[in-house]
């Protein structure tokens, strides 16, 4: 059994008002599994040069009246190494394993398309793309970050994947009001995708923590932008013949949303360092601010749940169920997930 997620959310106050940024990929989560051993690998898939996933950078701000923020330019970065472009191909280190994407017609994001197979790149081992870009607002200008991991690891068997995948041509945005989108829940064997005697259920997060979705047993799952305030979080369990298989969970961002969270990260960098001489708690102080402005909209409290890529709860039941101003991120949080948590913020209704 496998269970997935991207780390996918930096947010930061900024000079130019609050971002939010987001690494998304519509075909689902991207991964790589290797057979053989390191000295004679026998097999690699998914086979990129065949699926060639795209990663889309998704960057909202309180400052724009419809949601999306279009960055003026963007670096990418594999594993801390920056990738350098011969026109939109890559070229140097990853020469010809990646593409660049731009807006242009119906996509509104800038983004990278991986062109082969990048597991002898990253050494056979977990990969991290990270894309930084540049947004100006007026005269001025900021800079906001955001990772994708994409696990890569030896096969074991005939393995299952349960990943998330868009089923509609909207990136798991919403951007129109009264807007919907669509989830659909995909289960690979070994590589080849899975579609009999399987059954689903989908649950969200909420602020005690994942609810079951009553009456939610297909495939699909489609997200209203009333389901959801600015972003919300889903899951879905697929079984075969009745057993569990794996899971996933996938992010659901409302760009239509007339308010948001600014969560008022202290440090602004939210880092965290193994070391104990560095960094060892993230607090969050957050507010609710209209969009288009940057000062607070409504006095509340909020729920917060920490977790890990495996949306394995970090904090107590009543920790989770506790209305407060604010909440601390811990090294011992990152300890006991073993490297990226996440928070979810839901202001108190």
């Amino acid at each position: 059994m496998s269970s997935a997620s991207a780390t996918r959310t930096i947010k930061f106050i900024s000079k130019a008002g609050t971002y939010a940024a987001l690494i998304m990929c519509p075909s689902g989560d991207i991964y790589q599994e290797w057979e053989g051993t390191l000295q004679d690998i026998t097999a690699i898939r998914p086979n990129f040069a065949t699926t060639q996933p795209i990663l889309y950078f998704v960057c909202t701000s309180s400052r724009v009246a419809e949601g999306i923020a279009t960055p003026d330019s963007i670096d990418y970065y594999f594993n801390g190494t920056k990738i350098t472009w011969n026109g939109d191909t890559s070229t140097g280190t990853f020469a010809g394993l990646f593409k660049k994407i731009s807006p242009s017609g119906d996509n509104l994001y800038y983004g990278i398309q991986i062109l082969a197979n990048i597991a002898a790149a990253a050494g056979y081992a977990p990969a991290v793309i990270k894309m930084v870009a540049s947004i100006s607002y007026g005269t001025q200008s900021d800079s906001i970050q955001a990772s994708y991991t994409i696990p890569i690891q030896q096969a074991t068997g005939s393995s299952y994947r349960v990943t998330i995948a868009a089923g509609d041509s909207k990136n798991f945005v919403i951007t129109d009001k009264g807007g919907s989108c669509i989830l659909k829940a995909l289960a690979y064997q070994s590589g080849n995708l899975l579609s009999q005697n399987l059954t689903y259920a989908w649950e969200k997060m909420g602020a005690s923590g994942w609810a079951a979705i009553s009456g939610q047993t297909s495939q699909t799952l489609t997200v209203a932008g009333t389901d959801i305030n600015t972003y919300g979080e889903y899951r879905a369990t697929v079984y075969r013949d009745g057993a569990e298989i794996g899971k996933d969970i996938q992010g659901v961002m409302d760009a239509s949303d007339p308010y948001d969270i600014d969560p008022h990260p202290s440090p602004e960098d939210e880092a965290i360092t193994e070391d104990t001489s560095g960094n060892g708690v993230v607090t969050y102080t957050p507010i609710v601010v209209k969009r288009g402005s940057n000062t607070k909209a409504l006095d509340t409290t909020f729920y917060f749940v920490i977790k890990d890529a495996a949306g394995v709860y970090l904090n107590s039941d009543s920790d989770r169920a506790t209305a407060k101003a604010s909440c601390d991120v811990t090294r011992a949080h990152c300890q006991q997930a073993g490297g990226d948590v996440s928070i979810t913020i839901t202001a108190k209704d």
